[in-house]
């Protein structure tokens, strides 16, 4: 758990949605199915006391494992997509790939695939990637994605942009395999 959820005694959906790495519309149906107890404020809306998430991410999730890591790839390059889903799909680790081919799509898929880090092209048709970090670090309960850019063109002023938009670090293409695995932490 994070410092800025321990001293809180209740938390909000939202709250509670970014401590599980979920969506808040997955904490609001566990509360309607009654799986996780929230209290209700006079105004209606729903608070989790502390201690009933930290019961429930055990019951939930008793080895600390949240499963295998979801690897979103967006790249209007069909032949890096393909590579690089084959890298990430063909290894030793687990991981669930999704792939997107511009930003729009990559904003939708985000809602939808929820990922633990996306794989981003700093050069796509319509929008650019610095913009597509941008916008998936202010999705609530996204902030924490990571996100790691790439791109063929990368310039001391395009990575600065990219970092400045919330990419954990930027790589150039062509990838190099062993570093994009280190990073990810699939590999030592």
């Amino acid at each position: 758990m994070t410092e800025e959820f321990k001293n809180k005694p209740y938390l909000t959906p939202n709250e509670v949605a970014q401590w599980m790495m979920v969506s808040p519309v997955t904490v609001r149906g566990w509360a309607q199915k009654g799986l996780l107890q929230a209290e209700v404020t006079p105004g209606g809306h729903r608070r989790f006391r502390h201690e009933e998430v930290e019961r429930f991410a055990r019951q939930w999730n008793p080895a600390g494992n949240k499963g295998p890591l979801r690897v979103l790839i967006v790249d209007d390059d069909r032949a890096v997509v393909g590579f690089l889903r084959e890298l990430l799909e063909g290894g030793a680790h687990q991981t669930v790939v999704e792939t997107a081919h511009d930003g729009f799509d990559a904003g939708r898929k985000v809602h939808t695939f929820l990922p633990d880090i996306v794989l981003l092209d700093l050069m796509m048709p319509g929008i650019k990637g610095s913009e597509v970090c941008r916008q998936i670090k202010q999705i609530p309960g996204l902030a924490n994605v990571r996100v790691i850019a790439m791109s063929g063109y990368l310039s001391s002023e395009n990575e600065a942009e990219l970092l400045a938009a919330g990419a954990e670090c930027c790589l150039s293409k062509p990838i190099d395999t062993t570093r994009l695995l280190k990073v990810m932490g699939l590999e030592d």
